[in-house]
């Protein structure tokens, strides 16, 4: 694998999570002029939802509340980092080289383990 090609898989991951992410918030900010950020896109009576509370999200997803799809848009800019970091190591795994796929295995274990261990 070359290098410009490497690059271009890491910048591709890059644009597309920061694309869809802000798709994702702006979507949400619309929708909130519209109905509120507690409020539903499908009519449904509003509900009591606290913005820094992601244990709803699935839940205000399948209503259509905008504060959901914008924490949805926060969730998918968090992931791209990592999504980046196991795109390298991928690649650093195709080219063999033992070195760097080790150091970006750590630094993916260390991410994942940040992200599942602290709240």
């Amino acid at each position: 694998m070359t290098a410009e090609r490497f690059r271009t898989w890491v910048a591709t991951v890059l644009i597309i999570g920061v694309s869809i992410s802000a798709a994702l918030i702006a979507l949400g900010f619309g929708g909130a002029l519209f109905v509120g950020w507690s409020g539903s896109l499908l009519g449904r009576a509003a509900g009591s939802a606290d913005p820094s509370d992601f244990s709803t999200v699935v839940a205000g997803l399948t209503e259509l509340r905008p504060i959901a799809i914008a924490q949805v848009g926060l969730l998918v800019l968090v992931a791209t980092p990592v999504v980046r970091v196991a795109v390298s190591l991928i690649a650093f795994g195709l080219e063999r080289d033992r070195l760097y796929a080790a150091i970006t295995a750590s630094v993916l274990a260390l991410l994942l383990l940040s992200l599942l261990v602290v709240r």
